[in-house]
């Protein structure tokens, strides 16, 4: 299996035909097509592994033609063959501003690089809402984090905690199992709704603890770092635990703030808004999975961005043959 996140090459900015912000199905999905289009194509992913949730999934079962794959291994497969086409997938990229006003449309990221394409196909999926605790503001990014594939891997071998209690922040859970030494599980809520499949793993997993009906209070540190946090247990107790890390997974919004500044249209939930062939408002930049509010499945976001690939190589076609930009 291809060793998810290690790509062969790593360009840090420049020219492209398209422009694809986000490695889970859609844009790698996006990617894979429009590389074999023959389009020069970056895939800009801020985490420093590929596949988002999906890639976390411990089971997919509802994915056309494969009865049963891990995340993990769908997500492999989707690298595969973006790569195999030509597709370049850069890690660690956070996109931070964006100017689509011209032809060619700008991207910056959070490292100073530069990539300039003749389309953008945005694909950032969703990502999670904080809960206002004390001390979540002040040590995010000294432990505090909303993303468990991004940072998880920062603070391998030590103790985490995991805030939520849906499907979603059971699949991050049992992602930490494999790289935590304890994993504790906060639901913040009354009790846990999640599927029983991910129940049942967590709950065999000898390096997981479950509080039931457990709430975050607070999160302590030593202005560094995260060192603890205190929960308050169903009977009004308190427990503190030292943990490393704090992962919330409390709902989910789409990240479009960025794009949304650079004059794309998005509805009031901040999604981004697209017609049938996964078109913005933005002549050049197009919009799939998640991040429009479509679905929430892995087959749709893939279908999202096969679509938004062929739309894109259209458009750049065009613009090279009618306007004579090259890039």
């Amino acid at each position: 299996m291809l060793r998810l996140g290690a790509p062969a090459r790593r360009p840090r900015g420049g020219s492209f035909d398209v422009v694809i912000i986000g490695a889970g199905p859609a844009g790698l999905t996006a990617g894979m097509y429009a590389s074999r289009l023959g389009l020069k194509t970056v895939i800009l992913e801020k985490a420093m592994k590929p596949g988002g949730r999906t890639a976390n999934a411990p089971i997919v079962e509802d994915y056309p033609g494969i009865e049963k794959i891990g995340g993990e291994e769908l997500v492999d497969r989707f690298v595969k063959q973006a790569q195999k086409f030509g597709a370049q997938i850069v890690y660690g990229e956070e996109v931070v501003d964006a100017d689509f006003s011209g032809d060619v449309k700008i991207v910056k990221t959070k490292k100073g690089n530069e990539y300039k394409g003749l389309a953008v196909i945005i694909a950032t999926g969703l990502s999670s809402k904080g809960l206002g605790i004390p001390g979540e503001k002040e040590y995010f990014g000294k432990g505090v984090s909303y993303c468990v594939v991004c940072d998880a891997p920062f603070f391998k071998g030590q103790p985490m905690a995991l805030i939520g209690n849906d499907d979603h922040a059971m699949e991050e859970a049992v992602y930490m199992t494999s790289i935590a030494s304890k994993v504790y599980i906060i639901p913040h809520a009354d009790k846990i709704e999640a599927s029983e499949s991910y129940m049942n793993i967590l709950r065999n997993s000898p390096n997981v603890e479950i509080l039931e009906g457990a709430r975050l209070v607070k999160i302590e540190g030593d202005g560094q770092k995260v060192t603890k946090i205190v929960v308050r247990l169903p009977d009004g107790t308190e427990r503190e635990i030292p943990v490393r890390a704090v992962f919330i997974s409390a709902g989910e919004v789409p990240t479009t703030e960025i794009f949304k500044k650079a004059g794309v249209e998005v509805d009031k939930a901040g999604f981004v808004k697209v017609d049938p062939k996964m078109h913005t408002n933005v002549p050049g930049v197009y919009a799939a999975g998640d991040v429009t509010g479509i679905g929430f499945q892995i087959v749709i976001a893939a279908g999202h961005g096969a679509t938004a690939a062929l739309e894109a190589s259209k458009h750049v076609k065009r613009l090279k043959r009618v306007k004579k930009i090259q890039i």
